[in-house]
């Protein structure tokens, strides 16, 4: 599931609006280690992106 939201995240990264609730979708179908390992993945790829998302 992990790697379905890398591929789902990179496609929406044209639009922050977009990204930004892809985003906080993808962190609520995934295990706290998951989700953890996601939001560094993000901050280190789309850390523009994710200014004022959760």
């Amino acid at each position: 599931m992990l790697e379905y939201c890398y591929e789902i995240l990179t496609k929406m990264s044209f639009d922050k609006d977009l990204f930004c609730k892809e985003f906080k979708k993808c962190l609520g179908y995934l295990t706290q280690k998951d989700a953890e390992t996601l939001r560094m993945w993000a901050k280190e790829n789309y850390a523009m992106l994710l200014q004022g998302a959760a």
